[in-house]
């Protein structure tokens, strides 16, 4: 099922693209984006609701949650001297790991299926509260530095997913879940918006004239390895799942789109390290499965 939609998202995805040649996509695309974004806000916070927390994660938990808040503080520190709008395209351009889209075929493809579930619970308890929660409020902050510190802070408070998806959690630690028929449909409902999802990524590439240049190049390699490389010496030390770090190293997730619409974040420089990170990502997958046949 998951290769079926990854496949018929990635054909959405090329037929966006192609539509670029008859349709202007920066207007529909970024409708679409915000769209998805304020859409999935409820959807996520109902499926959180049904989170399981596996005790002998805590530790491999903790660590991941460090290093991502430690990757996020040394881009915020490294961009410094930059404007706004710029620290906020490289924020997700470094920071949003594709974990759920391509890093669950990529965990099955090279750990098998025994480490999927451990995948989710990276997307789970990780990188989705991390990139639904954290980067948002932030990029929103920096594309409005030179105000106060008060509105840069309520910029930050106002963003959907810290509020529903933070409940949401709060109802799963407490043992309160949402009906398992509305579980299943914000399930369906978050599966679903990936189709049109794909298509506006599509869309927003042609719109740009996608480069690779040596800060390009700096941007793929700093996604692939910011958090992946950290986990993986920590590993040496602490009980850190592998499919952790596949998960971590993923491509630029396409949902920074989503918040780069709805914050009017600048999108050339991160339309390219999506392009060229997705392209890394899905030849090493397909060199992964070739070996196994």
């Amino acid at each position: 099922m998951i290769f079926a939609l990854v496949a018929a998202s990635l054909v959405c995805g090329v037929v966006g693209f192609l539509s670029a040649r008859w349709v202007e996509p920066t207007r529909w695309t970024s409708v679409t984006f915000r769209s998805l974004f304020w859409v999935g806000a409820p959807l996520t916070g109902i499926v959180a609701t049904s989170t399981r927390l596996d005790a002998t994660l805590l530790i491999g938990l903790a660590a991941t949650w460090a290093t991502m808040l430690a990757a996020l503080s040394a881009v915020l520190v490294a961009t410094r001297r930059s404007d706004g709008p710029r620290r906020a395209e490289t924020l997700l351009a470094l920071c949003w790991p594709n974990s759920v889209w391509l890093g669950f075929p990529a965990v099955v493809v090279l750990l098998g299926w025994d480490a999927l579930p451990l995948a989710i619970a990276f997307s789970q308890f990780c990188s989705g509260p991390f990139t639904m929660v954290i980067i948002p409020g932030t990029a929103a902050a920096l594309m409005h530095a030179e105000a106060p510190f008060r509105q840069r802070l309520r910029l930050f408070a106002t963003n959907p997913y810290l509020h529903l998806v933070g409940a949401g959690m709060l109802c799963a630690a407490v043992g309160l879940t949402a009906p398992r028929i509305a579980v299943s449909g914000a399930q369906w409902g978050l599966l679903a918006s990936t189709i049109p999802a794909f298509a506006a990524v599509g869309g927003a590439l042609a719109s740009h004239r996608l480069s690779f240049d040596p800060g390009i190049a700096r941007l793929v390699a700093g996604r692939l390895a910011i958090l992946s490389i950290p986990l993986l010496a920590l590993r040496t030390a602490m009980p850190i799942p592998a499919a952790f770090v596949v998960a971590a190293g993923m491509s630029v997730g396409m949902s920074s789109f989503q918040v780069a619409a709805t914050y009017r974040v600048p999108t050339a420089r991160l339309a390219s390290a999506l392009a060229v990170s997705t392209a890394c990502v899905l030849v090493v997958i397909a060199a992964a499965g070739a070996a196994r046949l």
